[in-house]
């Protein structure tokens, strides 16, 4: 069984990487959308999607963790920022499948 220490300290430290993560997350995302590619640079920015997505997915899973562990009124923050990051990434998604499309 772990140290009572690290079991209170658990959810706090959760919640905090997934307000970090999230904060990389926003910052990458803006920086690869702006991303000039061209011929064969667009390789690099589609490798870098891919790995913004794998991280897209771990933030989400740290982020449900966190909020099956937080006591209290940091709930409704950790809900409001999970809510926030599948928008966001439910939009990413149709704006990539409407571009694949058209």
């Amino acid at each position: 069984m772990p140290p009572p220490r690290l079991v209170q300290l658990a959810p706090r430290l959760l919640a905090a990487t997934y307000a970090v993560g999230a904060l990389a997350l926003v910052v990458s995302g803006i920086r690869l959308w702006r991303t000039y590619c061209e011929n064969f640079g667009c390789i690099g920015v589609g490798i870098a999607w891919f790995a913004w997505a794998i991280g897209y997915a771990l933030l989400l899973l740290v982020g449900a963790l966190a909020l099956r562990l937080q006591p209290g009124r940091a709930r409704v923050l950790l809900r409001m920022g999970l809510v926030a990051q599948g928008v966001a990434g439910a939009l990413l998604l149709g704006y990539w499948a409407v571009q694949a499309v058209g």
